[in-house]
């Protein structure tokens, strides 16, 4: 019992001996809310000056604020026709592609998986159709302006189709897919020159 009086005392004798704490504590700067449209616009400002390792991030961030539809059936089909679309069964991802635009005319997403889906199937009148009613509810979708250059190129329509690419271009200046489908058609163009 002595010893433990004896220790307590030194304790407290030490204690007194300390110089208080001055040093403040730094908060981090609190972070301004933004609505999902705030940091998407704001997202595809900054890809429009990325370099490629700087775009990763950006264009994952940008993919995943495009798929939210806020609805848990628009989600379920989407996935059901991902899946399908993965497993090589386009007729079944058209049909769930179907139903989302049936069920949510402005989620911009489901037009542009249905085009994709309908390129797949060479349904160029409907992928040439629900790409601009994609590229309507959502002008900044880069990787539609490509898809829509695939149609366009298709019919031939080469400088339409080079428009469409460099589009995309103009929002994401990276992008491998719009990069080299550009350079196909400038080729393409080059040689029809000579």
């Amino acid at each position: 019992m002595m010893i433990l009086l004896a220790s307590a005392l030194l304790t407290f004798a030490a204690a007194q001996d300390v110089p208080p704490i001055t040093e403040t504590v730094q908060i981090a700067p609190q972070v301004e809310f933004q609505t999902p449209q705030e940091r998407l616009t704001a997202r595809l400002d900054a890809l429009a000056t990325a370099d490629e390792a700087q775009a990763r991030p950006l264009v994952d961030e940008i993919f995943a604020l495009w798929s939210h539809s806020g609805s848990d059936t628009i989600s379920l089909l989407m996935d059901r026709g991902h899946a399908a679309e993965a497993a090589g069964d386009n007729d079944v991802a058209a049909r769930m592609y179907d139903h989302v635009t049936a069920l949510a005319p402005d989620f911009a997403e489901g037009w542009l998986a249905a085009g994709r889906v309908a390129t797949q199937l060479e349904d160029w009148t409907y992928a040439f159709e629900t790409l601009n009613t994609a590229l309507t509810l959502e002008p900044r979708r880069f990787d539609a302006y490509v898809t829509l250059g695939r149609v366009l190129e298709n019919a031939q329509a080469l400088n339409a189709a080079l428009d469409a690419y460099e589009e995309a271009l103009e929002i994401h200046p990276t992008y491998a897919p719009a990069v080299s489908a550009k350079a196909r058609i400038d080729a393409a163009r080059a040689g029809r020159a000579l």
